[in-house]
């Protein structure tokens, strides 16, 4: 959800489909706090959760973590493994997916101060924007790297 507002407000004119694989009844309080620090108003977010219909209908996918991504294969299908990615590095072949390599974790569930977890997830913008250059192309050098070519890495 935070990357979905994020994305739309760093790349106007684009858009991004948020769902999670596990989600809640409505958008958490602190990630809403973060995004008001950002500047952005997510109040009217309904947290949903991902189906394979919303799958198909996105060019790319982009989850938090190895386990997410497991279970997005496994629940809906392989084939999406030529779309989708990890966002913690969406860049390079993963050498192993061990010991939560690779997983976002959701700063909105820290007790920490709101301005604190902002400093801290600031790469969450520029990944954004590498991503976005990435999907326009700019970067020839920045080519995302798809699950397809690593998911025999994931825990069975």
């Amino acid at each position: 959800m935070l990357a979905k507002y994020l994305y739309e407000d760093l790349c106007p004119g684009s858009r991004a489909l948020s769902a999670g694989v596990e989600v809640g009844d409505e958008i958490n309080d602190r990630a809403a706090a973060m995004l008001r620090l950002w500047g952005i108003d997510a109040s009217a977010h309904t947290p949903r959760r991902i189906d394979r219909d919303l799958c198909d209908r996105a060019d790319v996918i982009f989850l938090m973590g190895p386990e997410y991504l497991r279970r997005l294969l496994q629940e809906y299908g392989h084939d999406l493994a030529a779309k989708a990615y990890l966002f913690a590095d969406p860049f390079r072949l993963p050498g192993s997916l061990e010991d939560n390599e690779y997983l976002v974790y959701d700063p909105s569930f820290e007790e920490r101060p709101v301005q604190e977890l902002i400093v801290e997830f600031a790469w969450f913008r520029d990944r954004l924007l590498q991503i976005q250059r990435a999907l326009a192309q700019r970067e020839s050098q920045q080519r995302l790297v798809p699950a397809a070519e690593y998911f025999r890495l994931l825990p069975k």
